[in-house]
C-alpha cells in the first residue's frame, strides 16, 4: 500500500470528521426523538393517572349514596300496582292534612334513566300549612317519590292555596304473579 500524500491525508481526515459528525447528529436527532416521546409518553400516564384517580375519588364520594340505595331498594311493583300504591298514598296524605281534591288524572308510565315511573296530576285546595305538610310526607326519600311540578296560588278565602302539582313513583318492575297451571281432565 502506498502512503498517502499530505493533500489525501487531510481529505480523509475531513471526510471521517464529516461522517462523524453525520453519525453524531443522526444520533443525537434519534436520542431526542425518543426523548421527545418518552415526555409525551409521561405527560399521557400523567394525564390518564390523573384522571383514573379522579374516578377513584368519585367512586369513594359515591360509596355512601351506593351503600342507602342498596339499604333502601327501589319499590317492587308492576305499573298498575305502583300507579294505585300513588294513588292511595296521596289521597291518605291529602286526608291528613285536612286538604280536598278537586281534580285528580292518573298520568301513563314512562320508561327514565332512572327506572319505569308512575305519575299522578293533582290540583289540591286547603291551607298552605297542609300542602307543605302533605309534600314533606309524601317525598319521603325512602318511597322513591318526587314532585316533579308544582304551581301555588292564593285562593278566594286566604289562607286556604290552590295546589298545582304532579307526582311520580319510581319503581322496579316485579314479575307478575305466576298463575296456576290449567289442569286438563281426561
Amino acid at each position: 500500500m502506498r502512503t498517502l500524500a499530505p493533500n489525501e491525508k487531510t481529505l480523509l481526515l475531513l471526510l471521517c470528521g464529516a461522517l462523524f459528525v453525520a453519525v453524531n447528529m443522526a444520533g443525537i436527532r434519534s436520542f431526542l426523538k425518543a426523548r421527545e416521546g418518552l415526555r409525551k409518553a409521561i405527560v399521557t400516564g400523567t394525564s390518564e393517572l390523573s384522571l383514573d384517580k379522579n374516578w377513584l375519588e368519585i367512586g369513594r364520594s359515591l360509596a355512601p349514596a351506593d351503600d342507602w340505595i342498596n339499604s333502601h331498594p327501589m319499590p317492587r311493583f308492576l305499573p298498575d300496582e305502583a300507579s294505585s300504591q300513588l294513588l292511595k298514598s296521596e289521597r291518605e296524605e291529602a286526608e291528613k292534612a285536612g286538604l280536598k281534591i278537586t281534580e285528580e288524572n292518573l298520568l301513563p308510565s314512562q320508561e327514565t334513566p332512572y327506572g319505569p315511573t308512575v305519575a299522578v296530576s293533582v290540583k289540591l285546595t286547603g291551607p298552605f300549612e297542609g300542602v307543605v305538610r302533605m309534600l314533606f310526607a309524601l317525598q319521603s326519600p325512602t318511597a322513591w317519590r318526587t314532585v316533579e311540578k308544582l304551581a301555588l296560588k292564593s285562593d278566594s278565602q286566604p289562607p286556604n292555596v290552590v295546589a298545582d302539582l304532579e307526582l311520580h313513583q319510581y319503581f322496579q318492575l316485579s314479575s307478575s304473579p305466576e298463575s296456576p297451571p290449567k289442569q286438563t281432565h281426561p
